[in-house]
C-alpha cells in the first residue's frame, strides 16, 4: 500500500507516489480505515497550540490549523509535532510542491555533508533545464540553503519531514502539497522584471558585502511575523525590484498555498481537521485569502508568460552571432 501523498494542479489532486523511492514504499504498513469522528469545537487553548500556529478555522466543516515555520529552526520541528499530537489530523498540507517533494525523504547528514562542498559543478547541476536567469537564480538559491545548512548545520525542510513522518502515524490521514511548482515561480519572477530590474537584483545578489553570520537564537526571530515583515521592507526599500519578485514569491504563492488549503478541507472527509505547515512569510497572507480563493483566480498563477522582448533579441541576437561566426570560420577555411 502507498502513502497517500496528493498534490494540486489547479484543477485537481493528484496522486503522487510514484515520486517516492521504492524504498519509502517498501517500509509501509497495511493502515485500517480512518475511523469516524464526532465534531468538536476547539480552541488555542483546549488544543494547546505552540505561539506560532493558529486557528485558521473551526466549525462544522472542518478544523484548520495553521503553523508557521522558520525552515531551519529545530523548534518548528518540536512545533509540527505538538500540533499533531493535539489535533490528530486526517490531512497534513505541507508548503512543498512536485519538484521539492524529495525534501520528505532528505538524507539530512549527507546534505549538511555535500552543503561544504558545494562547488561550481553542483551550481551547474541546478541550473540544467532552466534558462541562464532562471538557472542562475535557482542556482542563487539553493547555494543560500547550502550556506546556511553548513553554517547552522540544519538541513532545511526539517518540519516538513517531521510532519511527513506523523503523518505516517495516523490511519487515514493524507499529505497534500499544496504549493506551486517552483520552476513557474523562478519564471514568473524572472519575468516580470524589466532589464534595468533585473540587473538590479542581479548586482545585488553578487555583490552583496559578506552576510553576518548566523546563529539559531537570531533564526527564531523570523518566527515573529512583524520582524519578518520589517525584513521585507528594509531589502524593497534598499532594491525596489524586490518588490515584484516578493510579489510572484510571497503574494502570489500564499493565494496558492491557500487556495490549495481550501481544497485540503473540501476533499477531506469525516470532519476535515488539517494542519497547514508553511514558512512564518505566508502566513498573514493565507489568513487573508483563505475562503476567499476560487479555481478561476488561481489557474493565471500557474501559467508562465511569454519572455520579455528584451529576452527574445537577446538570445535571438546570440544565436546568430554563432551562426555568424561559424560561416566566418568555414568561409576562410575554404576561400583563404
Amino acid at each position: 500500500m502507498r502513502y497517500p501523498i496528493w498534490t494540486h494542479t489547479g484543477r485537481f489532486w493528484w496522486h503522487l507516489t510514484e515520486n517516492l523511492s521504492q524504498k519509502c514504499l517498501l517500509r509501509k504498513k497495511q493502515l485500517s480505515p480512518f475511523s469516524s469522528f464526532v465534531t468538536r469545537n476547539y480552541s488555542n487553548d483546549t488544543l494547546n497550540l505552540p505561539a506560532a500556529a493558529s486557528l485558521l478555522q473551526n466549525d462544522d466543516k472542518g478544523t484548520v490549523v495553521l503553523l508557521g515555520t522558520v525552515h531551519f529552526s529545530k523548534n518548528s520541528v518540536e512545533d509540527v509535532s505538538q500540533v499533531v499530537k493535539a489535533l490528530n489530523p486526517n490531512g497534513i498540507l505541507v508548503e512543498l510542491c512536485r519538484q521539492r517533494v524529495s525534501l520528505l525523504e532528505l538524507d539530512e547528514k549527507k546534505f549538511i555533508e555535500d552543503a561544504k562542498k558545494f562547488d561550481a559543478a553542483k551550481m551547474k547541476q541546478a541550473m540544467k533545464g532552466q534558462n541562464v536567469v532562471s538557472g542562475m537564480l535557482h542556482g542563487m538559491l539553493l547555494k543560500t540553503y547550502a550556506d546556511i545548512a553548513k553554517e547552522l548545520g540544519v538541513a532545511p525542510g526539517g518540519e516538513f519531514r517531521r510532519a511527513y513522518h506523523e503523518m505516517q502515524k495516523i490511519p487515514g490521514c493524507k499529505m497534500y502539497l499544496g504549493d506551486r511548482p517552483i520552476q513557474i515561480t523562478i519564471a514568473r519572477a524572472f519575468q516580470s522584471l524589466s532589464v534595468f530590474e533585473l540587473g538590479q537584483v542581479l548586482y545585488h545578489l553578487t555583490s552583496s558585502s559578506q552576510a553576518k553570520p548566523l546563529d539559531k537564537r537570531a533564526l527564531e526571530r523570523y518566527k515573529d511575523k512583524d520582524f519578518v515583515a520589517a525584513q521585507f521592507e528594509e531589502i524593497t526599500r534598499d532594491v525596489p525590484a524586490f518588490k515584484k519578485i516578493f510579489h510572484v514569491f510571497v503574494d502570489e504563492r500564499d493565494r496558492c498555498l491557500a487556495y490549495s488549503l481550501q481544497e485540503c478541507v473540501r476533499n477531506t472527509t469525516n470532519h476535515a481537521r488539517v494542519l497547514a505547515v508553511v514558512g512564518m512569510g505566508h502566513v498573514d497572507g493565507i489568513t487573508k485569502y483563505y475562503g476567499h480563493m476560487k479555481q478561476e483566480d488561481i489557474l493565471p498563477l500557474l501559467r508562465i508568460p511569454q519572455p520579455p522582448l528584451y529576452s527574445v533579441l537577446f538570445w535571438n541576437g546570440l544565436k546568430y552571432t554563432f551562426y555568424f561566426l561559424v560561416f566566418s570560420f568555414f568561409y576562410r577555411l575554404i576561400f583563404g
